[in-house]
């Protein structure tokens, strides 16, 4: 009798268990229809009346995108604007309220007046001024890239068609010096004093994904990533996609990058009697705590190892790859690569466009915050759906040969590729 008594009220605590969560996620479910009826404080598409290009800038986010577009892309954005609780009248019951808007973003296609750049970029600030710093980056970046690299002579030169080996690592020294001297430029952006913003500590995560062709070149800062969904023929005839994780978050627990900070002076602990994640300190005081290794700004960590210095992946496509993925870490916190690949990958068989996936994709993500957590952060995406495959017309056919030597695709790349310094991939 004890046994069955025990064993009903085992079965009793997992019904309650399992209506709790069924609970959570449709109060989660909830919330989240609400933010979107309330507007999520960013704008997200491009439109206009410009006949070369779609122009709209909004408070988060800049898209550039050609109207008659021959490229073999379609582009979706979203910015989310997150909550926080906030102590209520009288000190009772606290209440939630929208947060300032810290993520920026930019999408532009073609770029650089070249009709085969293509360059999408997400940037994520924290700290006081940290909306400053990444809308700072935001503008900043691409043009000195743009700038930086018209000087080096190299052009739209395709890796593929270059069969020189010392040629080929000149071109990817000059791209990857270019990317450098952008990102450092976002920073020095925040730096004159008559702009008020407090770069020593306010900062922002970068992440820049730069299409020359089929070259695809990643550069970041910070926890913000990329990713690439690239479909793969199972078996059973049935498609999958295959994640390739374009970024690795520069982050204290990232054994590398630990070695990295020590060596430069700063110090990795965990905040006073151990509490919470490991952050990065001065090396004799307890500021500023920054959770990521590297960013633009937090300059009063720049002689300690935390300096606005990307690092660099390098992908060749194939007409295989289905979509890119750039966005800041409300994405990633619950959701780990594969899952959003599965997500995303799923909404474009059914035929959902891009900026809808864009929408629902940070849906999602902010459903999982509000499951888990008392806040919810920042979430912004830029999603791209690479039509190398899909997309059969004569004009689309015909800019698949600037894409891909002879107009055919190669496999593409089997894996990221890391790149060095000297150009080296």
């Amino acid at each position: 009798k004890d046994e069955k008594k025990d064993e009903k009220k085992d079965e009793k605590k997992d019904e309650k268990k399992d209506e709790s969560v069924e609970e959570k996620d449709k109060k989660a479910e909830e919330q989240v229809k609400k933010d979107n009826a309330a507007g999520d404080g960013s704008g997200a598409h491009a439109t206009g009346d410009d006949p070369q290009a779609a122009r709209w800038k909004g408070p988060e986010g800049i898209v550039v995108v050609a109207q008659e577009l021959n490229l073999p892309i379609n582009v979706g954005t979203r910015g989310n604007a997150g909550w926080e609780p906030m102590r209520g009248p009288n000190r009772r019951k606290s209440v939630e309220v929208r947060k300032e808007n810290q993520d920026a973003f930019c999408a532009h296609a073609p770029f650089a007046g070249d009709d085969i750049q293509m360059l999408f970029a997400v940037f994520d600030g924290h700290g006081q001024d940290g909306r400053k710093v990444s809308h700072t980056a935001r503008d900043i970046v691409p043009q000195v890239l743009k700038e930086t690299y018209a000087k080096s002579g190299h052009g739209h030169i395709l890796l593929e068609s270059e069969p020189n080996e010392n040629k080929r690592h000149e071109i990817n020294k000059a791209r990857y010096d270019a990317i450098k001297v952008a990102f450092q430029a976002g920073e020095d952006g925040c730096l004159p004093e008559e702009l008020g913003i407090n770069h020593q500590f306010s900062g922002a995560t970068g992440v820049v994904a730069w299409l020359i062709g089929a070259d695809l070149y990643v550069s970041w800062v910070g926890d913000s990533r990329c990713i690439l969904g690239r479909k793969e023929q199972q078996v059973n005839g049935k498609d999958k996609y295959k994640t390739f994780d374009m970024t690795y978050d520069q982050v204290p627990t990232r054994a590398d990058e630990k070695k990295r900070v020590r060596g430069a002076g700063g110090r990795i602990a965990r905040w006073r009697r151990n509490l919470g994640p490991l952050r990065v300190w001065l090396p004799d005081d307890w500021i500023p705590g920054l959770a990521m290794t590297r960013s633009i700004g937090d300059t009063v960590l720049n002689p300690y190892g935390g300096a606005a210095v990307p690092e660099m992946t390098y992908l060749r496509l194939s007409e295989k790859d289905s979509f890119l993925i750039v966005a800041s870490d409300g994405v990633w916190e619950f959701m780990q690569s594969q899952e959003v690949v599965d997500f995303v990958g799923k909404l474009r068989k059914q035929g959902v466009p891009p900026d809808e996936a864009a929408d629902m994709l940070v849906s999602e993500a902010v459903k999982r915050w509000r499951r888990n957590e008392v806040v919810v952060d920042d979430t912004t995406c830029v999603l791209v759906y690479l039509d190398f495959e899909d997309d059969d017309s004569a004009k689309k056919k015909d800019f698949k040969s600037k894409f891909f030597k002879g107009g055919k695709a190669s496999a593409g790349g089997d894996k990221t590729q890391q790149g060095t310094d000297d150009g080296k991939i």
